[in-house]
């Protein structure tokens, strides 16, 4: 319990306050040493008087005022930092007495639960022998009396940890502001701001400048965030507009009349559509089976290292498949001695786009429909992932489970995330670009997810149905989301970097998802083809 909720709560202890006081000194004093030096310039071109100088002299006036920016910059975010570094320490120490508190009362629990077990024995030997049970009936209560007193310390252990979290992100917005105006002297946008400052850092003290830059990795990720779902709102916004305008027009050119006509075809495409893909069973028509057990180097490098590597595999199989097939990869991780330790479920996105697809592949427009509009009726594409899954062996093995997938594979990869057939062993869905909040009140406590979602990316607001208030209420560590600005707008090798920038190691317990490099442990892969059957 302890460790799950440390892990939960990994995000409250990044960050060294220490490490940032002292290298916030050093960013002070670079800003000295630039205001000094802009000091010497001018008074190098004020004391040396000739035509030279004269010649030069508003060509250093102009650099003189660059360089005083500059050290005002720098300045203002060594004190951005300083108050950061000083607001960061108690709040972590608090975090971790916390965790002490509630290893404490967790140890408690299972030895008053213990302390019950042996009294309902001594109760039941008692009244065998006909004893008075009243002195072990009152050690009974007290001993419901200390694991009630246990469970509140371990739910005040958690309150405190949450109360850290927002403190933390309290602390990160005061710096977030006070590094913007600092930034923001004499450029024209914070974008060019943000580079041009970093970029001037880099130059010159490129040490302190990338050091920086992974201290503010709280601060800045905060930010993102925020503009990132800021941008997201407008393209939903964007895109209700584009709605309303087209039910406008179609009112005004054929009236009402016109409009019952085109929703009840529309009513009956979609039943159709239902129809046809509950009926429809997928046809397989490739199996494949590639090992890395004992395999060269250039085999090895093909593992799958963190969820870059994932999103390449993913980026892989839609390539391999395109409109023709589907293909479907269940990845076994095996131990030294050849047993399963995790099962990783990987998932391609939409490639056949026509909506009278028949024969070709199953990750298409029309399961696109069912899954945004009909979640929970089953498609030919789920059918086909649990009969991989079973040809691998995932059902005759014990060990959990991943689930990951990128825009339409990232949906199936959240749908198949809340089945009861796995429901005890699902550990993780990763996603990127894929509509799955609507899952969040339907995927088990404790597993976790991760979304990787492009601002600018209108994939993953397309939820249509199923999203409820329930589903905006996010309670827990285990759900992470990131919110990246970048460019193209869907495209799975952008999101495998913006994965490795955000998340260039895995999560603290999905590294059972990935073959550890240079290790025994090796990738078991059974990759499944299949296509549209009737």
């Amino acid at each position: 319990m302890t460790a799950a909720l440390e892990a939960e709560f990994s995000d409250v202890f990044e960050g060294r306050p220490d490490e940032l006081g002292a290298r916030a000194d050093r960013l002070s004093a670079t800003a000295e040493a630039i205001l000094a030096a802009a000091d010497a310039l001018r008074d190098l071109v004020d004391e040396q008087r000739s035509l030279a100088t004269d010649a030069v002299g508003e060509t250093a006036d102009e650099s003189t005022a660059k360089m005083r920016r500059a050290g005002r910059r720098y300045e203002r975010t060594a004190q951005a930092l300083t108050t950061y570094a000083v607001e960061l320490a108690p709040i972590q120490a608090a975090a971790r007495s916390a965790i002490a508190d509630a290893e404490h009362q967790q140890s408690r629990q299972y030895m008053l639960q213990a302390h019950l077990a042996d009294i309902e024995i001594d109760i039941v030997q008692a009244e065998a022998r006909g004893v008075s049970t009243a002195a072990l009936e009152s050690d009974r209560w007290d001993a419901y009396a200390g694991l009630s007193s246990a469970a509140a310390g371990l739910e005040d252990a958690r309150r405190t940890l949450y109360d850290a979290r927002e403190q933390i992100r309290d602390a990160a917005d005061r710096a977030i502001s006070a590094i913007e105006v600092a930034i923001e002297d004499g450029k024209d946008s914070f974008g060019d701001n943000w580079d041009q400052f970093w970029g001037g850092v880099r130059d010159f003290f490129s040490p302190v400048a990338e050091w920086a830059q992974r201290a503010l990795k709280v601060v800045t990720t905060v930010l993102m965030d925020r503009i990132s779902a800021a941008v997201s709102a407008l393209v939903v916004a964007v895109l209700m507009l584009v709605g309303a305008l087209v039910i406008g027009f179609i009112v005004t050119t054929l009236g009402t009349a016109g409009l019952i006509v085109v929703a009840a075809i529309l009513a009956a495409a979609l039943l159709a559509l239902v129809i046809t893909e509950s009926l429809g069973k997928p046809v397989k028509v490739g199996g494949t089976h590639v090992t890395t057990e004992g395999a060269d180097t250039d085999v090895n490098k093909a593992e799958a290292r963190d969820y870059q590597g994932i999103m390449q595999d993913l980026a892989e199989q839609d390539l391999n498949g395109l409109f023709v097939k589907t293909e479907i990869r269940v990845v076994a991780i095996r131990d030294a001695a050849g047993e399963v330790i995790s099962w990783r479920i990987q998932l391609p996105s939409t490639q056949a786009w026509s909506p009278t697809n028949t024969d070709g592949a199953l990750n298409d427009a029309r399961t696109d429909a069912m899954l945004a509009l009909f979640p929970g009726v089953p498609t030919q594409y789920e059918s086909a992932v649990w009969d991989a899954m079973t040809d691998a062996g995932v059902f005759e093995s014990e060990a959990p489970i991943m689930f990951t997938g990128w825009s339409l594979g990232g949906m199936m990869a959240g749908e198949l995330a809340t089945d009861a057939r796995v429901a005890d062993r699902v550990e993780s869905v990763f996603t990127a670009g894929a509509a799955i909040d609507k899952h969040y009140s339907d995927i088990p406590q404790g597993v976790r997810v991760t979304q990787i979602n492009n601002g600018i990316d209108p994939v993953h607001t397309l939820e249509f149905s199923g999203l409820g208030a329930e589903d905006y209420v996010r309670t827990g560590g285990t759900w992470q989301t990131y919110r990246p600005l970048a460019w193209p707008i869907h495209e799975a090798t952008m999101y495998g970097t913006e994965a490795e920038r955000f998340l260039p190691e895995p999560r603290a317990g999905d590294e059972i998802f990935f073959a550890a490099e240079g290790s025994a442990s090796y990738e078991d892969v059974y990759v499944a083809e299949y296509t549209r059957g009737s």
